[in-house]
């Protein structure tokens, strides 16, 4: 990680990558994620828990330390949680205005009355005291995509380092430090080693894209692994909470709700009660940035309907199963939808009884997920990572291994042949290849939720 952080200075934001070492910070980033594999799968024959879990701590936290002193290489999403951070915490409504409507001269129409608002008038002086900031930020023309609790975490990094990505770093780190902590009490709730934290305390994705990119995607973690907990020890209502908790920093967690309701399909009163209080907390919760979702400038409207990055099983049905109609975009959007409930669906009903399977159900929901999506960035990864100890299948272990692939694509362009159809097949076909091959040789289903052979 060391390596990687002195890299990160050959990426200065605004680049060409042709000038940069791309191809040595792949390389190393490729190898860092080969070793995490190798190590993880050693931790296997520790037989005293107590030493090793303080030798993991203690080197997760250094190479975690180690991203303190770089720069995000090709990413610049932190620009928009600075501003998002600064909006917030001058009490502005950060669903309101898109970072381009506050710039002098904008061509985004803004009314007369709202042009002269205290509320614009103060986000221009932001903006005229922070340009750099300001104008690194991405898909300006767009409102954040960003749901309240998030902004609350973006609001506590700016009051502890204004405008500076360090800051943001210190409440991610004591995000992660809890979710350490949870994730270890998960471990034993469900009576896994606890050594096998490993394989998301020293995962590379979790650092470079949490720590290094600074991306928020770390946050959910420590509502998902409550919500565990909480399932486990039958506090249906608590769980519940945690998850819409969850829904509050990013919104996908509401998928793994029927998880908790299946449990209670015997009282369908009680099970409706359920539903209807989670369903009223996260819209109440989401209610800020719900009120401003149909606008067209809102960012989470045009995440959902137009944005496709490193797809893989999404860009077949767009580009070549679907290509006859009109919008092939658009149904393979509803196709995937509809794929991920029914799956959802599908298991809940069939094994959510079994609460000693729901991380490995939660892990297969939330790879599906990620696997299936228009867009396949590397730091949605982070949402499965904790989950690796319950499902630590070759398959799931080799997606996080070949996530720095994802960086060809500022070399070949997104649209290139050799990257569509080269490099995401690599990046994703391979790990879905080594996950089905189980299936294919007709293993038994008991097999999922449970210890794995290989692993042991």
């Amino acid at each position: 990680m060391l390596g990687l952080a002195g890299l990160s200075y050959s990426f200065p934001y605004g680049v060409d990558v042709t000038q940069a070492p791309l191809a040595l910070y792949i390389t190393v980033a490729l190898f860092a994620g080969g070793l995490w594999a190798l190590l993880t799968f050693q931790t296997r024959a520790v037989k005293k828990a107590a030493p090793a879990l303080w030798v993991i701590l203690a080197l997760g936290l250094f190479m975690r330390g180690a991203m303190f002193f770089s720069i995000p290489v090709l990413e610049d999403d932190s620009y928009r949680y600075l501003w998002d951070g600064a909006v917030t915490a001058k009490g502005i409504d950060p669903y309101k205005y898109a970072p381009a409507e506050v710039a002098q001269n904008s061509v985004f129409g803004t009314s007369e009355h709202e042009a002269h608002s205290p509320d614009l008038k103060q986000l221009e002086a932001l903006a005229e005291q922070h340009p750099e900031a300001h104008s690194r930020i991405n898909f300006p023309y767009v409102s954040t995509i960003y749901p309240p609790l998030t902004q609350a975490a973006f609001a506590v990094a700016h009051w502890i380092d204004p405008f500076g990505l360090n800051g943001w770093r210190w409440v991610l780190l004591l995000s992660d430090l809890v979710t350490f902590g949870l994730l270890l009490s998960v471990l034993k709730a469900f009576q896994r080693p606890a050594v096998w934290i490993s394989l998301y305390w020293w995962n590379p994705v979790v650092i470079m894209q949490g720590f290094g990119a600074g991306h928020m995607d770390l946050l959910v973690l420590p509502f998902l692994l409550f919500a565990l907990l909480m399932a486990k020890s039958k506090r249906t209502g608590l769980a519940s909470l945690a998850l819409a908790g969850g829904a509050v920093v990013k919104i996908w967690p509401v998928l793994l709700f029927p998880f908790l309701l299946r449990p209670l399909l015997r009282r369908p009163i009680l099970a409706l009660v359920y539903s209807i209080g989670f369903g009223v907390t996260v819209l109440a919760m989401l209610l800020p940035q719900v009120v401003h979702a149909v606008a067209p400038e809102a960012g989470l409207n045009a995440y959902a309907s137009d944005w496709r990055t490193h797809a893989f099983v999404f860009a077949i049905l767009e580009d070549f199963v679907l290509a006859p109609l009109e919008a092939p975009g658009q149904a393979a959007r509803l196709i995937v939808a509809m794929a991920i409930i029914s799956l959802t669906g599908f298991l809940a009903l069939r094994f959510g009884d079994d609460v000693s399977r729901l991380p490995s159900l939660w892990a297969v929901v939330i790879a599906a997920l990620i696997l299936l999506s228009p867009t396949g960035y590397p730091w949605y990864f982070i949402w499965l990572a904790p989950l690796l100890p319950f499902l630590p299948r070759f398959g799931l272990i080799a997606l996080f291994a070949f996530a720095p692939l994802y960086w060809l694509r500022f070399q070949l362009g997104d649209d290139a042949l050799i990257y569509q159809w080269g490099i995401v097949p690599v990046a994703f076909g391979i790990p879905l290849a080594l996950i089905a091959l189980p299936y294919l040789k007709r293993r038994s289903r008991d097999e999922i939720g449970h210890h794995h052979p290989r692993f042991e």
